[in-house]
Order: C-alpha cells, then structure tokens, then sequence
C-alpha cells in the first residue's frame, strides 16, 4: 500500500503578547466561499515536501518567517462542492515575533490578530477552531511528542 501524499497544507501563526497567545487570520480578496477570514492555506508543488509548502506559502501569503515551527498532531479535511473533492492537509504551528511586519500578497487584502479567548467565534470553520485547540494543547504540554514534531525550519 502506498501512503497518501497531501496536495495542501495548513499553517497557524502565533505570537504570544502581553495578553495572551494570538492567532493570525488573513482577509481572501476572492474565494470559493467568499471574501473570508482564513488562515494561510496553499498547495504543495510538484516535489515539494510539505513543510517545504508550509515555509513557502507563509513567505509569499504573509512576508513572515518562522521563529519556530511544529507539525500539529492534525490532520484538516474539507470537501470543496464545486470540484466534487476532498482536501487532507497537515496543520503546522508557527510562532513568530510579535513585532515582525506582515507583507500581504494580492490573494488577501487585510489581516488581523484574534485572541485566543475568540477563536471561536471567529475563525469560521470547525476543522480550523479543532486545530488550534491542539495546538494550543500541545504549545501547553511540550513534552516528548511536541519535541519530536519541532521543525527545524
């Protein structure tokens, strides 16, 4: 059996302030559902490694890059309607300074920073709100499994 290579990626930036940890949201110009809130999604190029995606996605959607970053012991998943399939992608944390400048690209218009206390109620997708409360679980524990999924980035 061979394994199954994902097509996407999903990557959650962080930045921890005065008041708590913050997660980064960018605002679509265009999307297959609406101008929305999202977090930075792309797809994996032709021999390209996932992290590899995750890397460059956030340098071309954001100007950032990673202070550290982890795989998040997740899996996101959507159907898309209009193309009849479905998406698997890892989920990576990425934390970076809370100072660092942010560098839109033509695919996003805005950005903002949601606390976590609002994750909730703003990050619109189920799958979104499960993969930072594992993030967060795992930012909180360490231990030897948060250990073993840092990337070296």
């Amino acid at each position: 059996m061979s394994p199954l290579r994902p097509t996407a990626i999903a990557v959650y930036v962080y930045r921890l302030t005065q008041g708590g940890w913050e997660f980064l949201q960018l605002h679509r110009t265009s999307s297959a559902y609406g101008r929305t809130w999202q977090t930075v999604y792309g797809g994996i190029e032709a021999n390209e490694t996932a992290v590899a995606a995750a890397i460059r996605e956030l340098k071309e959607e954001t100007g950032l890059v990673p202070r550290r970053m982890f795989q998040v012991e997740y899996l996101e998943s959507f159907y898309f309607r209009a193309s009849d399939s479905i998406t698997l992608m890892p989920v990576f944390g990425v934390e970076v300074n809370q100072s660092d400048p942010i560098a839109l690209n033509a695919e996003h218009d805005e950005f903002r920073w949601v606390p976590e206390l609002q994750v909730n109620g703003l990050f619109m997708w189920r799958t979104q709100r499960e993969a930072i409360r594992i993030l967060l679980e795992m930012m909180r524990e360490g231990g030897a499994a948060m250990k073993a999924l840092t990337i070296e980035a």
